[in-house]
């Protein structure tokens, strides 16, 4: 069983592995453009998100934790990724805007640790490994997983139209489409859990030292 699985999932990824490449190559895209733009900031934004970081590591020393607030948000914002790359995926023109999609994540990535390094040094590199790495070591690989998947469908779709009796295939392949997708989906929750749970232990460890 183990065996067959981890040839499904070879055989996966060797036979994608353009798609793959493009949709990594978005997320360092979108990193490389969001630290850049952190540099970027004009005196006046440099000084209001300075402001609003003190807030936050005053507020991180003084006030308790709402775990489950965050972990409802992060649940959010990563399912309803997840979800709009999926519907994305069932259309011809969705391909471009899920390559986007996956730029934007890892621009705001890039933006939040180029921001704190920039700020901090190494205090920033820091705040950055306990606070941003840890839940995205499971978000950032699903959501580049899930794009990839969106647009193999979608090239799919495109090829099927060709083929004779393409229906009963199509929903086959839709439904394989839909139970990987979901099921990715329950390791993002994992990664939620612990931006939730575990990240906000170490991000007000560390904030006493800031």
């Amino acid at each position: 069983m183990i065996r067959r699985i981890n040839d499904t999932v070879t055989k996966h990824f060797q036979g994608n592995l353009m798609t793959y490449f493009f949709v990594v190559l978005f997320f360092m895209i979108g990193i490389s453009s969001g630290a850049f733009m952190s540099k970027a900031l004009t005196e006046t934004e440099n000084k209001e998100l300075i402001a609003y970081m003190q807030s936050f590591f005053r507020m991180m020393d003084t006030k308790a934790i709402n775990n489950f607030s965050i972990l409802k948000q992060s649940l959010l914002n990563n399912f309803q990724t997840g979800i709009i790359i999926w519907i994305l995926g069932i259309t011809v023109i969705g391909i471009p805007i899920i390559l986007l999609l996956i730029a934007l994540r890892g621009f705001i990535i890039g933006f939040t640790v180029g921001f704190f390094v920039k700020q901090m040094g190494l205090k920033g590199i820091a705040f950055s490994l306990v606070s941003v790495l840890p839940q995205n070591i499971l978000i950032v690989p699903g959501t580049i997983f899930i794009g990839a998947l969106g647009i193999g469908f979608s090239l799919m779709l495109v090829k099927s139209r060709s083929r004779k009796n393409h229906q009963q295939s199509l929903l086959n392949q839709f439904f394989l489409y839909s139970t990987v997708i979901a099921i990715v989906h329950v390791f993002i929750a994992v990664g939620c859990l612990v931006e939730a749970y575990i990240s906000p232990f170490f991000i007000k460890y560390i904030s006493s030292f800031m």
